[in-house]
């Protein structure tokens, strides 16, 4: 894979991840500045998820015919449009159109982007190395979005933050202009079974199982992940900027443990290291709630974050694995079907968790997780049996 292909995919990534993590701050400043109603901003989160979920259901079967290059141009390109739309407009209607737009792109450029790294992988060893890159890189831009938001914000215009992201789509788009994918080309013209091929598919015990190991990892993700900030205000007592803070800590985590574990995995079997990081993960949430039981820890903030450098790498390894077991026309469709997995996972997990929190208290909400990381061992041991048929 050469840079400019390297290059290209980064670019991808940060710009997703910088729109699709800015819900949570959009919310905020559209309640503050445009007075919409919490119920109204609540449904941002759905015209991304939601979105993302169907575009994934309907068209992922259709990327190869379309080409994967001309799909992640194309992606960029509505990106660059909508952040210019609302930069320009700075009206609350363009929001809504902002994320389902982006959700619907970031559907197909993921399962082009997972596809292109089918294509220069040639070994599994290979394809989860340049996986836990790939999601370690997203995981960057999920980071450092928050950050560029609070400049943008401390200056006193927080909408400027999407010409910035214009600007990143536009150079991300003058990219895949001059980086030609000529091994993309057979796949193009390469007839694909849509949903002919999904339902193949399901009806493999391996893949049932893989789906729902990775909507069980989102569901870990993204429910600690939402209430990060409210355990650490509400539980440890730190400031509010603090709480926020330690969600861009708690990325930068996720984001630290794919790399590292992309070189360890060409070292240590995979399935191996990924019930050893679990069984830190269960460990470390396990402390962090046994010690704050009574009494508020601030260094527990500290603990809680490490969660994510254990539980990072579980995902984009997963999908390597299943991905390598299959021929290369069939990664769109079970790309696809990762997608909405993912998509279902985290929206039920977050919805569990605030659940939990609304009724009881947000202490009590964070013995949730425990559930899942326990069950997705379990699911893993039996992913790995039947991967080995």
């Amino acid at each position: 894979m050469n840079w400019r292909v390297q290059l290209g995919l980064a670019l991808n990534l940060i710009v997703f991840a910088t729109v699709l993590n800015s819900v949570g701050i959009v919310v905020e400043r559209s309640i503050s500045e445009w007075h919409i109603a919490k119920t109204v901003g609540g449904t941002l989160e759905g015209c991304k998820d939601l979105t993302i979920a169907f575009t994934s259901l309907l068209l992922a079967s259709q990327v190869p015919r379309i080409g994967y290059r001309k799909v992640m141009m194309a992606g960029v390109a509505a990106v660059c449009l909508v952040c210019a739309l609302l930069a320009s407009v700075q009206k609350f209607w363009t929001v809504p159109i902002l994320f389902i737009a982006c959700g619907a792109s970031f559907a197909l450029v993921k399962v082009a982007v997972y596809a292109t790294v089918g294509l220069f992988a040639k070994t599994p060893a290979q394809h989860a190395s340049m996986m836990n890159r790939i999601e370690g890189i997203y995981q960057v831009g999920a980071l450092v979005a928050p950050v560029v938001f609070a400049q943008m914000i401390a200056s006193g215009n927080w909408i400027n933050t999407y010409w910035f992201v214009s600007a990143l789509a536009l150079l991300a788009l003058t990219t895949w202009i001059f980086t030609p994918l000529k091994s993309d080309e057979p796949q193009e013209t390469k007839k694909s079974g849509g949903l002919k091929d999904v339902q193949m598919l399901l009806k493999r015990p391996v893949v049932l199982v893989f789906l729902l190991c990775a909507a069980v990892y989102v569901m870990i993700e993204q429910s600690i992940g939402t209430w990060l900030p409210s355990f650490n205000k509400d539980v440890l007592g730190l400031e509010p900027e603090r709480a926020a803070l330690m969600l861009s800590v708690y990325f930068g985590s996720l984001a630290a443990s794919r790399f590292v574990f992309g070189y360890l995995v060409r070292i240590i079997p995979a399935f191996a290291l990924q019930l050893a990081y679990l069984t830190c993960a269960f460990g470390l949430l396990a402390t962090v709630l046994g010690t704050t039981a009574q009494a508020p820890w601030a260094p527990a903030a500290y603990l809680l974050v490490l969660v994510g450098f254990f539980i990072g790498p579980i995902y984009p390894t997963l999908n390597s694995m299943m991905l390598s077991q299959l021929d290369r026309s069939l990664h769109s469709s079970m790309t696809g079907l990762i997608i909405v997995a993912s998509a279902l996972g985290g929206t039920i997990g977050s919805q569990i968790l605030g659940t939990i929190s609304q009724h009881y208290t947000t202490h009590t909400a964070f013995h949730f997780p425990l559930l899942p990381i326990g069950t997705l061992a379990v699911l893993l041991i039996l992913f790995h049996r039947l991967e080995k048929r």
